[in-house]
């Protein structure tokens, strides 16, 4: 899957906590940012 080959690079990119922060914030961004336009646009799935 796509997903767990992002997974993947990520962990091999992640070597301080510092930037796993920075990357985790990212990801948690965009998944939020999902999550509202699914409530705005229900349809969409």
């Amino acid at each position: 899957m796509k997903s767990t080959f992002l997974i993947a690079i990520i962990k091999a990119f992640v070597f301080d906590t510092s930037t796993g922060y920075v990357i985790g914030a990212i990801i948690a961004l965009f998944i939020l940012a999902y999550l509202i336009y699914s409530l705005i646009k229900p349809e969409k799935f």
